[in-house]
C-alpha cells in the first residue's frame, strides 16, 4: 500500500529514472522563446523597412514633383507619393525639407522697380528746371526724352549722365536745376521710373524749336522731335 507520505519519493525518482519528459519540456520552452525572439525581430526589420520605403517615397515624390509635366502620373499611383507631391507643391521649403536640405529661409533683396533715390532725385531736379510750372502732361514728355536718350544708342546709359551731358539741358548751366522740386516734379518723376516713357523711344528730342529728323509732337511749350 502506498501511503501519502510516499508519494513525493516516488515521483522524484520516476524523473531520474526516466527524465525524457521533463528534457522535452524543457526544450520545448526554449523552442518557444526562441521563436518568440524571431518574431519580434521580424516586425522590428518589417517596421524598419517600412520606414525605410517611407522616406524612398517622399524622396521619389520630391523629385517627381521637381521633374514637372510626366509626375503628375507617378504621383496618382500611389497614395503615400501623392501625399508627399502635395507637401513639395505647398512650397520651396517643404521642397527643401523633403530632400533633406537646409535653406536660408530668404532671397536676394532686389529693388522691385529698377531705379535708385538718386534717379528720382535727379529727374525731379531736371523736370523742376525744364518745365517746373507746366502741366503733368508736359512735364511726362520732358522726363520721357530723358528715358529715351538713356536707353538709345546715341546717349549716355545713366540718367545722371543723360542730363549732365555737356550742351544737352540748359537748366544744368543757368541753375535752374538746383531749385526745389514741387510735390507734383516728384510724383511726375515717379511715375515716370515706376512705368517708363510716355513718348515711343524714338523721341530723343525736347527743344524749342525743331531738332533732328522731324517733329513727332509739338506743344505751347516745347517741340519733342525724333
Amino acid at each position: 500500500m502506498i501511503r501519502k507520505w510516499m508519494i513525493p519519493g516516488l515521483l522524484a525518482a520516476a524523473v531520474c529514472l526516466n527524465p525524457a519528459p521533463a528534457q522535452a519540456g524543457a526544450a520545448a520552452g526554449t523552442e518557444a522563446v526562441q521563436m518568440a525572439g524571431e518574431a519580434a525581430a521580424g516586425t522590428e526589420a518589417a517596421k524598419m523597412a517600412e520606414e525605410a520605403a517611407g522616406q524612398e517615397s517622399v524622396i521619389v515624390a520630391g523629385n517627381a514633383a521637381a521633374a514637372g509635366g510626366g509626375s503628375a502620373a507617378a504621383l496618382q499611383k500611389d497614395p503615400l507619393i501623392a501625399a508627399a507631391g502635395a507637401g513639395v507643391s505647398a512650397g520651396a521649403g517643404t521642397a527643401a525639407v523633403l530632400f533633406g536640405e537646409e535653406t536660408a529661409g530668404g532671397k536676394e533683396d532686389t529693388p522691385a522697380t529698377g531705379y535708385s533715390e538718386e534717379d528720382l532725385s535727379i529727374l525731379a531736379h531736371l523736370l523742376a528746371g525744364e518745365a517746373q510750372n507746366c502741366p503733368d502732361e508736359e512735364q511726362l514728355y520732358v522726363g520721357s526724352v530723358v528715358l529715351n536718350r538713356k536707353n538709345h544708342p546715341s546717349f549716355p546709359k545713366t540718367i545722371r549722365e543723360v542730363v549732365f551731358q555737356r550742351g544737352q539741358y540748359s537748366c544744368t548751366r543757368d541753375g535752374n536745376y538746383y531749385r526745389e522740386p514741387t510735390e507734383r516734379n516728384w510724383a511726375n518723376a515717379k511715375k515716370l521710373l515706376e512705368e517708363g516713357s510716355v513718348l515711343p523711344g524714338h523721341v530723343i528730342w525736347q527743344s524749342g524749336s525743331r531738332q533732328g529728323n522731324g517733329v513727332y509732337l509739338k506743344t505751347k511749350y516745347h517741340y519733342y522731335c525724333y
